[in-house]
């Protein structure tokens, strides 16, 4: 499988190298935390129930809930690539939206120490009877013991 290569006019085994370096990776992954088959994280709990209210805000135009779910220094990036700030994504929030049967699918949350990666994948339905699929991840930051959006890009999706 290996050829000897040659340093200095020498040749080097490289077999040595790989088992050393199939043992430390060995080691490496018997040391990292379990994370799927462990019970979930203790924030996770918050930040499911974080992202339920979200999502009820947009339904109901709650502009009041997403002004304390959103930080002040908040981004946004729509599907078609504009970035918002808090104060364009709190204007647009009040407006009715045209989503019927809103569903949430494969919604992941991933916690690295005070910053959490929340998303998900929306179907809905519009008025006119035309289908959606988007994609979306917000970004949660936690701040003084509270978890706060930071940024949340939104990204059309393929349909299945």
């Amino acid at each position: 499988m290996f050829s000897g290569v040659e340093m200095r006019g020498e040749p080097v085994n490289p077999r040595p190298m790989v088992r050393l370096a199939c043992a430390f990776l060995a080691l490496l992954i018997a040391a990292a935390p379990a994370r799927a088959s462990g019970p979930a994280a203790p924030d996770e709990a918050v930040l499911r129930q974080l992202n339920a209210e979200y999502v009820r805000a947009y339904l109901a135009c709650d502009v009041a809930r997403f002004s304390t779910l959103i930080a002040d220094d908040f981004t946004g990036v729509l599907a078609d690539g504009r970035a918002i700030d808090r104060a364009e994504f709190l204007r647009q929030a009040a407006q009715r939206p045209d989503a019927r049967d809103l569903r949430l699918h494969d919604v992941a949350i991933r916690e690295y120490g005070d910053t959490a990666l929340v998303s998900a994948l929306v179907t809905y339905t519009r008025a006119d009877g035309a289908g959606v699929r988007t994609r979306y991840c917000s970004v949660y930051v936690r701040s003084r013991g509270a978890w706060t959006i930071v940024w949340v890009q939104w990204t059309r999706a393929a349909g299945p």
